[in-house]
């Protein structure tokens, strides 16, 4: 019996799930409880103003989490731009396209430092980004304005730079999205795209920022939703193995997180079942799968991660050293000693120096020469 709970406790750190409303639901709090979550991931739903986002990250890791289970991962998709989750007071950054036009690295670590820094004020301790996507394709329906350039180099560049700024400031930064979104033709959150783009074809551009990103030293990778044939003709990159574990794992050497992108996305949930997705992605060797929410916690996905594991399906070990890598990300990131001083959270947020690094990046300037920034690229 013992050692089904702990089993539960294990797989339960891969889940990371979303809710809706501005406190936290019981039903939400009961799963937390059962299942252990691993993190939860905030929308605009949960968002009231910045006391109340403090008061509710406060309360999911001081009132629900249980003293003897691992801080949560809370985390956000909050790129700037029209990836936006935050309104005001919170500093309102332009897209990633605006940072490309400048191609300054110290604006990128500065914009990725300033992002952070409110975000760890609300008790936000990992973003999505940056999208370090190549702009190969003008009429990409999803990544248009998201992407810093057509050049790898400058993707590269500036991605590093934004991630550098990012976890200087205490937050995990995860680069997106795997293998590469910038020539598709389809929204994955209503459809599969595919592509057929050859290992040496995506080594000469899509891979070059990831590699990068590699190097910096990026806490986390989010897989794409994308079917690429020449790698996988049955599996988009979240659900390939033969993708993730040559290319990514072995071939960059990564050695840290791998996040799945929403698995409630139609591209998931219209051709591969809740409970068989969940399975492949952690066979994969995505450590962390991200469930938006809508249909509240996905116990039947998590129960057939379990059963995988007691059938052999997925390997125990596998199981266990992605819940080593989740816990040693989260003793730099996510432990808190003590509840966030909601009143202090003010002073923080959509200051005026905030607010006028997001308008020199709107108008395209650079920061002065004389500003210190950050020198390490």
């Amino acid at each position: 019996m013992s050692q089904i709970k702990e089993l539960k406790t294990l797989v339960g750190q891969l889940f990371m799930v979303g809710f809706d409303g501005i406190s936290v639901p019981q039903s939400f709090k009961d799963a937390i409880r059962e299942y252990k979550l691993g993190g939860t991931i905030y929308f605009k739903r949960n968002a009231e103003s910045p006391a109340q986002l403090a008061e509710l990250s406060n309360e999911l890791q001081f009132d629900c989490r249980e003293n003897t289970s691992p801080f949560m991962f809370i985390a956000i998709d909050h790129e700037g731009g029209k990836v936006n989750r935050l309104s005001k007071p919170f500093t309102q950054f332009p897209g990633n396209e605006y940072l490309g036009e400048i191609n300054s690295p110290k604006m990128g670590f500065q914009f990725g430092a300033i992002m952070a820094k409110e975000l760890k004020a609300v008790g936000i301790n990992i973003n999505f980004a940056p999208v370090v996507d190549v702009n190969t394709n003008p009429d990409n329906p999803v990544m248009k304005d998201r992407m810093f350039s057509s050049d790898p180099e400058i993707c590269g560049k500036l991605g590093s730079a934004v991630c550098r700024g990012i976890q200087k400031m205490g937050v995990a930064a995860v680069a997106k999205h795997f293998p590469g979104h910038g020539d598709t033709k389809v929204d994955s959150h209503f459809d599969l795209p595919r592509i057929d783009r050859s290992l040496s074809e995506l080594d000469k551009i899509e891979l070059i920022p990831f590699k990068r990103m590699v190097r910096s030293r990026v806490e986390g990778v989010m897989t794409a939703h994308i079917i690429n044939s020449a790698l996988d003709p049955d599996y988009p990159a979240t659900l390939s193995e033969k993708t993730i574990q040559p290319i990514l794992r072995q071939g960059m050497r990564y050695s840290k997180l791998i996040f799945s992108d929403d698995m409630e996305m139609k591209a998931i949930t219209d051709h591969y079942g809740i409970d068989e997705a969940a399975v492949l992605a952690v066979k994969a060797g995505c450590d962390v799968l991200i469930y938006r929410g809508d249909q509240g916690v996905p116990e039947s996905a998590i129960e057939a991660v379990i059963k995988a594991v007691e059938s052999k399906q997925i390997n125990r070990a596998q199981l266990e050293a992605s819940v080593e890598r989740i816990l040693n990300c989260k003793k730099s990131y996510a432990v808190q000693t003590s509840p966030i001083e909601v009143t202090e959270v003010g002073k923080m947020v959509g200051i005026p120096e905030h607010i006028k690094l997001a308008e020199m990046i709107a108008n395209k300037e650079k920061l002065p020469e004389s500003d210190s920034g950050d020198n390490d690229f």
